[in-house]
């Protein structure tokens, strides 16, 4: 890889391994919650904190059309009561994002938004950085519970569901 991944940081690296978002949480998510005022505002914040640089694996974002660092939510899974609790934020360039989002990826390729030597690109990198540290990415224990209807985001101590309400 061209990139110098000398100073990566495991605890940083293991943000690479979060599953796919569960199917009934697609589009809940702390930005719908708290809206687009305030996710602007914790996306500054983040930028500022980064200095130009993403939070996994350490490339230079310019902060120009085209390159810029994203805010992504980290997560623990609790596979057993179907629970994402968020676990904080990063701010990460888009090809850490994508590896990440890699659902989301692979939807981009199949409509033509993105080319195959970009999804290979994003893929490889992201593999190259859990091999680094020797991680996997994280995975359900069955397919079921990855379109378990019943999911919740625990978010500031309270549980939204599906439909983005508290429950």
């Amino acid at each position: 890889m061209a990139q110098d991944y000398d100073k990566l940081e495991k605890d940083k690296v293991e943000i690479l391994t979060q599953p796919l978002v569960p199917v009934a949480l697609h589009g809940v998510n702390p930005r719908s919650i708290m809206g687009q005022y305030n996710w602007n505002k914790l996306k500054r914040q983040y930028r500022e904190k980064a200095n130009h640089h993403c939070m996994i694996c350490g490339r230079y974002v310019a902060h120009k059309p085209g390159d810029w660092l994203e805010l992504h939510e980290k997560y623990t899974y609790d596979f057993k009561n179907h629970i994402q609790h968020l676990a904080g934020f990063v701010s990460i360039c888009h090809e850490c994002h994508m590896f990440i989002h890699q659902g989301l990826l692979s939807i981009m390729l199949r409509q033509g938004e993105i080319d195959y030597d970009y999804y290979q690109k994003v893929l490889s990198k992201g593999q190259y950085l859990l091999d680094e540290f020797d991680l996997q990415k994280i995975k359900y224990p069955n397919e079921e519970d990855l379109y378990a209807p019943d999911w919740k985001l625990e978010y500031c101590g309270e549980y939204y569901n599906a439909k983005g309400q508290i429950c």
